[in-house]
This record gives C-alpha cells, structure tokens and sequence, in this order.
C-alpha cells in the first residue's frame, strides 16, 4: 500500500507543478503597457469621455494617460488655474477614473501647464516660463500638484505626472524634490516627470522619481523632403539611446510619454507642431509611426509607451478620419500600424535592459557630446558629461577614441549655420 501511494505521489503532482508552473509564466509575461493619451479638453467642462475609453479599449491598449489642461496667464505669472472651460471638473475628472478603470485601463493622469495664449504665441510655453516671484510659483505649484494627485489616489491611477517639459524649472532640482515629497504623502504610486526631447541634459532630478517619462518629438531628417525607412530607424535608435543614457544616469526606469506625428507633410521636421499649415499627408504618418514602431517593440526595458493623441477636438465627430491634419489617427493608414503595435507580444521586464546595451547607450551620448564641442563654436558639455567623465574616465577614453575614427571639419561651424 506504501509503495502504490510512493509510485501515486509524482504522477498525481504533475498537474499541480505544471498549473504552478503555468501561473508563475502567466505572471511573469504581463504585456508591457501600451496605450493612448486621452486629452480632457473636450470644451466642456463635464464631459463624460465613456466613448472614448471605449474606442481605447477596444484597440487592445492596456493603460491610458489622461491629460487634463491648467493655465498660467502668462509666462511671468506666479499662479496655475483651472481654464472654466479647458479644464475638467473634480467630478468630471472622478467619473473618467472610474470609466477607465471600469474598463482594465491602468491609468496615467497627466495634468498639463499651458499658457492662456499659447495656441497664437509661440514665444511663450511651458517650457520657458519665468514667474516673476519663483518662490510664489512653486509654493502654489505645490499646492495645485498635491490636490490633483490626492483626486489622482481616490480614483485609482497607477502613475502621476508631476510636471511635463518644463526646462526652465529644471534650474530647481531641489523644489522638484520637495514637491515630490509632499506629493507622496497622498499619492501612492509611481510618480513621473517628462523631459522634453531637447531637454535631457539638463534635466537633474531624477533621483527623487519613480519613472523618467519622455516626449519624443525629435527632428529627424530634418533637411530632406521625405525621410528614408532608415533615417526613420537610426533616429528612433538614437531615442533609445537617450532613453538608456537617462537609466544610467539615474538608475530609474524610463517611459515614452508622448510618441505622435501629425498626419501633414514634413511631420519627420517638426513632429512637436500643432500650428501648422501643412497639406495632409497620411502616407507618412504611417511611415513614420511604422518606423518608431519597428524599433519600440525591441525596447522591452521601458516602463511604458503612450501614443498621442486620441484626438484635438473631440465634439466633431467622427474623431479622425482620411480628411483629418491631427495627431489622431482614426481612419487613417496609421491606425492599423498602431494596433499592430498594441498587439505586439512584448513583455513588461521580461528581459532586464542589458549592462552592455546601457553602456553602449552612455558611450554613444558621450560620443555625440564630444563630436558637437569639436564641430561647432558654441557648443560646450553639459555638467552632467563633465560628472559622468570624472566618475568613469573609461568611458570618456571610448568615447573619444570611437570620435577619433571620424574626419574631423576643417573648420568649427558658427552658431546658426548648423546645417
């Protein structure tokens, strides 16, 4: 009887280690969260946004970032309001947590500064406000940022946004910290800041973040009509790079807040503008989204990517459509390319970034440092490079002896003749 039970055991084991088994794979394979930005800015202040977490989910998204817009008057002002008809109301904004998670998004909330005129002025934005009473400035920015992620804990999210391209106030590392401080105390989940895509170097605080979110909205091919498939891809490679060199910098995850491209011609030149004139082009659009994409589904090591945008004005309906200039990319060739990359079978970690392939990220940077300083008059290393060299002078002597290899210009380039 002992023995039947002994020869039993294994054999009657077997289901259970291979459902343990099974689980713990389930578990380790969860998607990397992949979604959409959802601006709150609807015009009305009550907007039920229901249909449009809807259509969200139903593209496979698993997360959704949800931008709500707040204005400063002006570049000098001191202090950040609701907009009476921009901005969502505290019940608007308490429904839309509960709509998106109702529907298994896992949430991002993303309040945005825009100044009141910014649409029409191009000299002013968020990212060079000078408040005229700084002190002022970052106590009411305080106080702003604590109430909407004490409203962003009640409702569930998972990730918020403290601040977004904001290079002017990177000059104040050690107010980021403090307000990130007194944010934990009423939010409990990952806290993030987004660098703009020609502000990472002088971005300093990323010590006292959960996640470094960046806005990816670099020029590539800048001088050429239309850009190559390959053009595309080394410039979503060199994105990587920048995104690796901010983990090694800070040892903090990174994640793609905004990745989008009008639907105009020259997108590729000045992905960033909502201004433009340019005739419609969905043709490229999607060429350049199908780029992004090709090399975004090997970046299994970041914490997130947000496409943007859902769409610029969501009381015309239907949002999108082959007639469409914007973001949005409803009816368009891209929207297939987006779902295919929803869909795409990459894991949240699964594979851990590789100490070489973040160490080829920081050479690299280095390198494109160096090269400037040699090739152009006003260009000098940022601090965080000097600091960098000093630490780990290894990497320096790479860097400049890959630099080595190139010819040097016969003459350095004066500012503004960079072309």
């Amino acid at each position: 009887m002992v023995r039947r039970i002994l020869i039993a055991l294994p054999i009657l084991a077997l289901p259970l280690a291979l459902w343990f088994v099974g689980r713990r794979q389930r578990k380790a394979l969860v998607p990397q969260p992949r979604g959409m930005v959802l601006g709150l800015y609807a015009g009305v202040p009550d907007y039920d946004y229901g249909e449009e977490l809807d259509r969200i989910a139903a593209t496979g998204a698993t997360c959704v970032s949800l931008q709500a817009i707040y204005r400063m008057d002006t570049g000098h002002s001191n202090e950040i309001r609701r907009h009476p008809t921009s901005s969502p109301t505290e019940e608007s904004l308490r429904r839309t947590f509960r709509q998106a998670r109702a529907r298994g998004l896992r949430m991002m909330f993303f309040p945005t500064i825009n100044l009141r005129d910014e649409a029409d002025n191009a000299d002013w934005w968020r990212g060079n406000i000078m408040p005229d009473d700084w002190g002022l400035w970052w106590r009411n920015y305080t106080g702003f940022n604590v109430r909407l992620a004490e409203l962003a804990q009640e409702g569930g999210a998972e990730w918020y946004s403290l601040g977004t391209e904001m290079a002017s106030t990177h000059a104040f590392p050690d107010q980021w910290r403090r307000l990130a401080s007194q944010v934990r105390k009423v939010f409990k989940g990952k806290l993030v800041y987004s660098v703009n895509f020609d502000s990472h170097d002088s971005f300093t605080f990323g010590d006292c973040l959960d996640v470094i979110g960046i806005n990816t909205y670099d020029p590539i091919a800048k001088y050429d009509q239309y850009p190559s498939p390959d053009q595309i891809r080394d410039a979503w490679w060199w994105i990587v790079y920048k995104a690796r060199t901010l983990t090694a910098r800070f040892n903090r995850p990174v994640m793609i807040t905004e990745v989008g491209y009008p639907s105009v011609a020259h997108a590729h030149m000045g992905p960033w503008d909502f201004r433009t004139d340019k005739p419609l082009d969905l043709d490229l659009q999607d060429l350049l989204l199908k780029g992004a994409f090709s090399v975004l589904r090997h970046w299994s090591d970041g914490d997130a990517v947000f496409y943007y945008l859902y769409g610029e004005n969501l009381n015309q309906k239907p949002v999108g459509g082959p007639q469409d200039r914007s973001y949005a990319v409803w009816g368009k060739p891209a929207e297939a390319t987006l779902l295919k990359y929803f869909h795409e079978p990459i894991w949240d970690r699964h594979l851990p970034p590789r100490a070489e392939n973040i160490h080829e990220a920081v050479v690299q940077t280095l390198v494109s440092w160096h090269r400037k300083v040699r090739d152009y008059e006003d260009a000098e290393l940022p601090p965080w490079v000097v600091a960098w060299e000093a630490r780990s002078p290894g990497d320096a002597a790479e860097a400049l002896a890959i630099l080595a290899k190139e010819p040097s210009p016969a003459h350095r380039i004066p500012k503004g003749e960079e072309r």
